[in-house]
């Protein structure tokens, strides 16, 4: 680090009981000291009340609470300020801070300090903003298991794997007139088959960990009048969308988030497929028609007592469509197919099973107590070591020198390691810190 000393406001701006104030750096204590009547006694992880005051003008009284370096979140010497919470006190004390020598934090930087310190691997840096921001339960307990270091735990004993067939290959190569005899038979392949067994059982969680931090983009489709809205509504559980017995409502697409059994759903309802000649509605038919390539899951909704027809919508490839039939308190026509899912959108009835259709549809049936889950960048990035395993294996199989074999096995290493940041390109760490707010 530069050795600077940073100041950022901790908790949300805005009126409230109480502000925090962070301070990080080796001059964290000495700016405190110049805002104090007498020199504190530091003693670390102890509250301390003071009066601040900065150029004869009281700041307000607070309490502080010092870690000393390297035992703090940042690695770092760090000044916790808790001071009431008027936004005016708060920005008074960061100005002081200011005149005394520190610097207006970055977004992320006392958790890039973290990391850069050795305090938070990649992998708990993206975990934590993952925290930040989970919207569901579900997605909190992924957060929370990466920030404890899940992932780097789960490959540690692929890396250790790895890197004991590398060194065995690598001695015969380099010491092949000692006698050192490679030893790339039944046993070789299974241990690599069981590293290469590990990354896949990770990566199967990469579709569920999209879908908890961005939400499943989840279309509500079907004829005019049929219930979309009442189903947007009855999934939000408030009255979101305006419902009537007129054909043609809903004109333009209305998005809404809601939580599905902890998955995060960005509902969007749609206007009914109908022939028009209003020019409105005719819009609003092909805003839906545009919006389903980019579905994650679609929402085909019938009315349960009318005759069954094909959809007039053509539903994109591998995206998953669960057939709703509502209205069903009022019957259910001989045409239906098996695998529509009856409910009543006005009482209710029959939600739970639609959720849990849900749930298999966006999760799979085995993945439903899955903790752990991969972001895009280390899904990508564990995708290319497990290509890099296949290509290894591949090698092996065809006889191929131990020098091809070798050279993969460090690819699929350097991989792992890149997952969990102890090789990262400095352009991945911008990104990932600039998305952190002001003083975390």
């Amino acid at each position: 680090m530069t050795g600077e000393t940073i100041i950022a406001l901790s908790t949300p701006p805005g009126i409230g009981a109480l502000a925090v104030l962070r301070l990080s750096g080796p001059d964290s204590r000495g700016i405190i000291d110049a805002l104090v009547a007498n020199r504190i006694d530091w003693q670390p992880q102890r509250a301390i009340y003071r009066v601040l005051a900065h150029r004869g003008q009281v700041l307000d009284d607070v309490v502080l609470t010092f870690w000393r370096a390297p035992h703090s979140f940042t690695g770092e010497d760090t000044v916790e300020i808790s001071c009431h919470g008027n936004p005016r006190i708060a920005e008074a004390i960061v100005r002081a801070a200011l005149v005394l020598g520190a610097r207006a934090a970055r977004p992320g930087e006392f958790t890039q300090r973290a990391f850069l310190n050795d305090r938070l691997s990649l992998t708990q840096a993206e975990g934590l903003l993952d925290l930040l921001y989970a919207p569901t339960e579900r997605a909190l307990a992924s957060a929370r298991a990466m920030k404890e270091g899940r992932l780097g735990q789960a490959l540690e004993g692929a890396r250790a794997e790895l890197v004991d067939l590398l060194s065995h290959l690598e001695a015969s190569l380099d010491f092949a007139e000692e006698g050192i005899e490679p030893r790339l038979g039944a046993e070789f392949a299974a241990r690599l088959a069981g590293v290469q067994s590990a990354l896949d059982e990770l990566l199967r969680t990469a579709p569920l960990g999209r879908v908890l931090q961005e939400g499943a983009l989840t279309a509500i489709v079907g004829a005019p009048n049929v219930g979309k809205s009442s189903l947007l509504n009855a999934l939000l559980r408030e009255d979101r969308a305006i419902v009537a017995p007129t054909p043609g409502t809903t004109r333009d697409l209305i998005e809404a988030m809601c939580s599905v059994r902890g998955l995060p759903l960005r509902l969007i309802d749609t206007a009914g497929q109908r022939e028009s000649d209003d020019p409105v509605e005719q819009e609003g038919a092909r805003r839906a028609r545009g919006l389903l390539p980019q579905a994650q899951l679609i929402l085909r909704v019938i009315a349960a007592p009318e005759p069954f027809a094909p959809s007039a919508l053509a539903m994109p490839e591998g995206v998953p469509v669960l057939l709703v039939a509502n209205k069903s308190d009022l019957g259910r026509d001989v045409s239906l197919p098996e695998e529509a899912i009856p409910i009543c959108a006005l009482t209710g009835a029959g939600l739970d099973i639609l959720e849990h259709r849900i749930e298999l549809a966006l999760v799979g049936s085995g993945e439903q107590e899955a903790t752990l889950t991969l972001n895009a960048r280390q899904d990508a990035t564990l995708q290319r070591a497990s290509r890099a395993l296949d290509r290894a294996q591949s090698a092996i199989g065809e006889g191929l020198g131990l020098e091809l074999v070798s050279i993969e096995l460090r690819e699929g290493l350097q991989e792992l390691a890149e997952v969990i940041g102890e090789t990262t390109n400095e352009d991945i760490l911008t990104r990932l810190f600039q998305n952190f707010c002001i003083g975390k």
